[in-house]
């Protein structure tokens, strides 16, 4: 009962999250949106692998960002879920980076994505085709 209470309590907190991501990206400048990323590093820069616990709440995090994308009202793109679990990651002072990254196919527009991860446990924005995307920032 207590290990779904605090998954309820995570998808909560994940909802209450992503919505206030919904409106800074909405009618904030973007200025205050950058800074919303985080700061800016190296697109070599690496995180270790995550500890045992570490692990356990990104996978839990993960999961209530992945429900909160399935059924909050609004729209749940990968950047508003990558901007939800830093800040969910940020209150617990887990490490994660935020990559930001495009790629262009022959025929098709230019595509963007955002994912995070920790190590290299991705938290939130896994594709198939993630190599293929060109990094254009990295953020802590």
């Amino acid at each position: 009962m207590n290990n779904r209470f605090s998954s309820f309590l995570l998808f909560l907190e994940a909802l209450s999250t992503s919505f206030v991501v919904r409106i800074v990206l909405r009618f904030f400048k973007p200025a205050v949106r950058l800074r919303w990323m985080g700061q800016a590093v190296s697109m070599e820069y690496v995180l270790p692998d995550p500890s045992e616990e570490q692990l356990r709440l990104l996978r839990a995090i993960k999961i209530s960002v992945t429900r909160c994308s399935r059924y909050a009202p609004w729209s749940m793109e990968c950047y508003t879920q990558a901007l939800t679990a830093r800040k969910m990651l940020r209150r617990r002072k887990l490490p994660l980076l935020l990559s930001v990254g495009f790629k262009k196919e022959e025929g098709q527009s230019l595509q963007g994505h955002a994912w995070t991860w920790c190590g290299q446990y991705i938290v939130t924005g896994y594709r198939t085709d993630l190599k293929e995307f060109t990094v254009n920032g990295c953020f802590l």
